[in-house]
């Protein structure tokens, strides 16, 4: 074939069709998804959901925007037995937990005046250790701001402890009372609220 019927001689004529070839291939990764999900931030993984029925779904779980850092107050996800692969949105109103790469999160209940708010497990035992993001005024639709806070649950108490730096050990001291041990491993380590899951997980495997 004669290259001069494509323009192909012609520095000129080689550089614009090149730039066409690339724009096709991109716009054929854009179609497929390829780039689409890392553009918007949505990164998938494999996880379960739990519904208020007690079923356990399986599939991809989305519960958070890695570009803007946004934490989704329902979770998108995609069942595995779908299979039109649809991304759904799951709240409070159908699920009281879910868990991916290794994390585990409920549906909890901090106040009734407002909706219960989806809370990190951090450590599980006769102590449970939760953490949770509370948005602050200066977030924008590009960068979420949170602050975090970190509660505690005994298994045979519904009510919730919130952990704060300030008089840590004094706090703690007075939450912990009754388990000298405990109360005397704060002390003499001289844990700060950064050592919570430490102080839990040592209650924890107390015999």
């Amino acid at each position: 074939m004669n290259k001069n019927l494509l323009g192909l001689n012609n520095p000129i004529s080689t550089l614009f069709v090149m730039k066409n070839l690339i724009l096709i291939f991109v716009g054929i990764l854009l179609s497929t998804g390829i780039f689409a999900q890392d553009k918007k931030g949505f990164d998938f993984t494999d996880g379960w959901a739990v519904t208020k029925k007690g079923d356990t779904l399986r599939g991809k779980v989305c519960y958070e925007n890695t570009k803007t850092g946004e934490k989704f107050e329902k979770i998108k996800f995609i069942d595995a037995k779908d299979a039109t692969q649809q991304k759904k949105s799951y709240g409070v109103e159908k699920l009281t937990s879910f868990g991916t790469k290794g994390l585990v999160f409920e549906y909890i209940t901090l106040d009734e005046e407002i909706p219960p708010m989806i809370m990190e497990r951090v450590v599980t035992g006769d102590l449970n250790l939760y953490r949770c993001w509370f948005k602050t005024q200066l977030s924008t639709p590009q960068k979420m701001d949170y602050v975090v806070g970190m509660f505690l649950k005994k298994k045979d108490n519904p009510e919730l402890y919130e952990v704060l730096d300030k008089k840590f050990i004094k706090e703690m001291a007075a939450y912990f009372k009754g388990d000298e041990d405990i109360v005397q491993l704060i002390k003499e380590k001289n844990y700060t609220v950064k050592d919570i899951d430490k102080i839990v997980i040592a209650y924890n495997e107390k015999e």
